[in-house]
């Protein structure tokens, strides 16, 4: 199957509707205050869609906030990104929940495999980044050391991703799924629409040959 491909940090209409129409599965919006592609619920609510799943990513709010974010801001998942636990993934909704993970944490890979069997039955999907917290480093991950993860949940990849390596992550990290966001990007908030069209067509090709 042709692996699910999300792009986060959507700050223009005219963008949103740029990508929903190259039919992107995902589409996510920074609700971190810290984030340079900070945007508000209303923002949200009021880019285009049609088809794409919207995805809120969370990291400092509780879990009543984000439940009140994702129906002011229309949104279909919620990406939690700042370390929460198996009860908070569990108030906002197991099948609502992208909870990101941090390879990088652990001594090896049999610890990361024991992390996200911890929150198989709280959580829709995984997330993996770089880094050791938080988001948005723009720096890749070892792809080949996470060729055949054992995942109990379809699992997205992130960290730096665009067309100078989403063939060889494609190839050897095998996921579920690609988070683009720095890689595909001219400025933050402000993407390249030409690198997400060979972000597409890379991933399309190298799965299928």
């Amino acid at each position: 199957m042709t692996p699910l491909v999300k792009v986060c940090g959507l700050t223009l209409p005219e963008q949103a509707a740029a990508l929903d129409e190259m039919g992107l599965d995902l589409l996510g919006f920074i609700f971190a205050a810290k984030s340079p592609r900070l945007v508000t619920p209303e923002q949200a609510a009021a880019m285009p869609f049609s088809r794409a799943r919207r995805v809120g990513v969370f990291v400092e709010q509780s879990a009543e906030e984000v439940r009140r974010i994702m129906d002011l801001a229309r949104l279909d998942l919620a990406q939690l990104h700042g370390g929460q636990d198996q009860e908070f993934c569990r108030k906002v909704g197991p099948q609502r929940v992208i909870r990101a993970f941090w390879p990088q944490r652990f001594a090896d890979r049999g610890e990361l495999e024991a992390e996200l069997a911890q929150y198989a039955d709280s959580c829709a999907y995984f997330l993996l980044d770089s880094g050791t917290s938080g988001g948005g480093h723009g720096r890749g991950l070892d792809f080949a050391g996470l060729a055949g993860l054992n995942s109990p949940r379809p699992w997205l990849l992130a960290g730096g991703l665009g067309p100078d390596n989403l063939a060889e992550a494609t190839c050897l990290a095998t996921p579920d799924g690609f988070d683009l966001n720095s890689g595909v990007e001219s400025s933050p908030g402000v993407k390249d629409l030409e690198k997400i069209k060979m972000s597409l067509q890379l991933i399309k090709n190298t799965k299928s040959s």
